[in-house]
């Protein structure tokens, strides 16, 4: 008998042990203020520390894939098949670093390699529509870093990373017989002193080298942050924040042909200089019950190109000042209320010039919290214009928790969410090679809403066996849903391919249903710890109507779903995936532990045809052949073994893509080979 049909058979009875397993994680991404994340009315997931520190990953959004339901392709968040591919820009989900937006004010895209991985507490995964707390870009969802606070003794991590590459199972797409790979360098430390403590700071930061895997593309950066908190009591707390990051790179767009993958279009790859610099302040002020929240943010950023024969230079500078009025009436009601007013400016060739944007909110929320029920209801309204042009829109949520039995919880929730289009999805035009992105201004905003019923048992026998069974069925509906759409845009003579490529477009009202299922063990016996969880997130998102021409290209052709999908037969929308399922386990025993991770995503049913039209294949070549080559979906395993020698140093080795298996997150891209990583760690308290 496998271990999920026990466990089956155990619940009846694990309600009534001694006591449910005590989770010991609480979230803040859900409502703003703190609560145990079995009492949250939305679907929410936590990578804790621990979990980070024990992967054998160099980067950040390498890990947040481990999380039920995500995925990263090519850079771009994806939460239960919210969003597809966008060439990096317009996200539908919001990133946060310690309650603040960190999304590119140009493209409205995360920066990964800028976030501080070092020195992160926790990252909260909110699933579904959150607009009504955070506003545009959380149509989809939020993922929230947590920080690093001054702690009360000194604390210090520093650790380095070595990751080699493997050669690829196709010998065509070994390009260089020499060893190649990635190595970085990350600190962190942070203390207090003074009476009570109330002089704090943290200082972390990374150093990364990556020669790439692919011909041309790689990539050299730095970046330090600095925290500085002052807390002379418990009702008054002020601090800053600087950080700094400079990144030399290289990217590739398109391949030159799936026989070639590792190889850009041309054997050409843009090369740019990026450099970002933010400072940010808080202060929070307590009185009673009564809690005031001030929190402000200069984010700088500039792309500086590497190539003279297209400059593609642009810079952005954006500015976010945020009230909050938290309050806590009794132990059952909290109320929070906000003002928001953000702006952004921009200048670049890539946008025809300059750009001005501007943002204002308002919102409230309360949160109804008794013995065994808890209620969330919230609204928000939203301002928001680009070089004058003005949208605005209200947003509502409502949800609600309700504990049966001792350890069984259900949850319900309603939200609305909508988001505003980048600058860059109206106005960006640029080329990878002869393949181009076209402007649109035209684009219209989008909205949407997510509707959840979900239910988490807990559940404990003894001190062997505790863990949880969470199942959560969900339903998104989107308006004028925003999409990057290939197509013919331009009728330049003689041209060919130029007159090809991707612009943003409205495609009108879609739908996503699905189930997802996550079971969370952790097993104690005979002085070995065993911990692990498995997770299926099955989606279906569609097309509501299908054969509705949302544009027609330059020669006067009806764009429609039907038109433009590849397979429109089952309705299914562009670059998702139908099922994905994470997997990880971790056995314990004294000072060593060995873990194995997988990752599967289904077949990418449905791209853009276009891809496969014979006049296109000839200058993107090999993305039929791609598909038919990988058609059985994606099946990755990660293995690591970790040693601890005492109680501050320890070592851990591990191999990434163990099989050695391709995959095409999007077409005319091809996933790394296997790795093999190692890392070096020293932690003090």
């Amino acid at each position: 008998m496998g271990l999920s049909s026990l466990l089956f058979l155990l619940l009846p009875t694990l309600s009534d042990a001694d006591s449910t397993v005590n989770l010991e994680t609480t979230v803040v991404s859900a409502n703003r203020t703190e609560q145990m994340i079995e009492n949250t009315t939305v679907s929410i997931d936590v990578l804790p520390q621990r979990l980070l520190a024990s992967k054998s990953n160099s980067r950040i959004e390498q890990v947040i894939q481990m999380s039920p339901g995500v995925t990263i392709q090519d850079g771009q968040a994806n939460i239960r098949s919210g969003s597809g591919w966008s060439l990096g820009a317009g996200s539908r989900v919001l990133l946060l670093v310690d309650d603040l937006p960190v999304l590119s004010p140009d493209a409205g895209g995360a920066i990964w390699n800028a976030m501080p991985m070092e020195a992160i507490e926790q990252i909260e995964i909110v699933k579904g529509a959150a607009s009504s707390l955070y506003g545009s870009s959380a149509l989809n969802g939020v993922i929230h870093l947590r920080t690093w606070e001054p702690s009360d003794e000194m604390r210090i991590r520093v650790n380095t990373i070595t990751e080699i590459y493997d050669q690829a199972k196709i010998n065509s797409l070994n390009w260089s017989n020499q060893v190649r790979g990635q190595g970085a360098i990350r600190f962190a430390y942070s203390d207090s002193r003074g009476e009570n403590n109330k002089h704090g700071w943290v200082f972390h930061g990374q150093a990364l080298n990556d020669q790439g895997f692919q011909y041309l593309v790689g990539d050299e950066s730095i970046r330090v942050h600095g925290k500085y908190r002052y807390k002379p009591s418990n009702n008054f707390e002020i601090g800053i924040n600087a950080n700094v990051w400079s990144s030399d790179r290289s990217s590739s767009l398109i391949w030159e042909d799936f026989r070639f993958g590792y190889t850009p279009l041309d054997s050409s790859a843009t090369v740019t200089q990026s450099n970002l610099g933010s400072i940010n302040g808080y202060l929070k002020i307590r009185n009673g019950r009564l809690l005031q929240t001030i929190r402000s943010r200069w984010l700088g950023f500039q792309n500086i190109s590497g190539l003279d024969t297209n400059n593609y230079d642009n810079s952005a500078n954006t500015g976010h000042l945020e009230y909050l009025l938290q309050l806590f009436q009794n132990e059952n009601w909290t109320y929070t209320s906000g003002l928001l007013i953000s702006s952004n400016s921009m200048e670049s060739p890539l946008f025809s010039g300059s750009h001005l944007s501007g943002n204002q909110a308002i919102f409230f929320q309360m949160n109804g919290n008794f013995k065994k029920f808890d209620f969330t209801g919230g609204a928000r309204w939203e301002n928001y214009g680009i070089d004058g042009l003005q949208s605005n829109k209200p947003v509502f949520r409502f949800g609600g928790h309700y504990q049966a039995l001792k350890g069984t919880h259900f949850r319900t929730s309603f939200a609305q969410g909508y988001r505003f289009p980048s600058v860059a999805e109206m106005y960006s035009s640029s080329s990878a090679g002869e393949l181009k992105v076209f402007p649109n201004p035209n684009i219209r905003p989008e909205s949407g809403w997510t509707g959840e019923v979900g239910f988490k048992q807990l559940y404990k026998f003894r001190n062997l066996l505790k863990g949880y069974l969470d199942v959560a069925f969900f339903q998104t509906r989107f308006n004028e849903m925003m999409e990057f759409t290939f197509g013919k845009w331009d009728s330049v003579p003689n041209a060919t391919l130029s007159n090809y490529g991707f612009t943003s477009l409205n495609v009108g009202p879609t739908r996503i249903m699905g189930i997802e299922t996550i079971l969370a063990n952790e097993i104690n016996f005979m002085g070995i710890k065993i911990q692990s969880f498995i997770s299926h997130t099955y989606s279906n998102p569609i097309s509501i109507n299908p054969d509705l021409v949302y544009q027609y290209d330059i020669d006067g052709e009806e764009m429609s779903y039907t038109s433009t999908s590849l397979d429109p037969s089952r309705k299914m929308l562009k670059y998702r995936y139908r099922n994905i399922i994470k997997g990880d386990m971790e056995m314990i025993w004294k000072n060593f532990s060995v873990g194995l991770s997988l990752r599967y995503n289904s077949f990418m049913e449905n791209i853009d045809a276009i891809f496969t039209d014979p006049l296109i294949s000839i200058y993107v070549p090999g993305v039929q052949d791609s598909r038919y080559y990988m058609n059985n979906g994606d099946l990755f395993f990660d293995i690591r073994a970790q040693y601890r020698f005492n109680k501050d140093w320890k070592a851990q080795i591990g191999i990434l893509n163990l099989m050695n298996r391709l995959s095409s997150p999007r077409p005319a891209l091809l996933s790394k080979p296997r790795s093999f990583m190692f890392q070096i760690s020293y932690e003090l308290n």
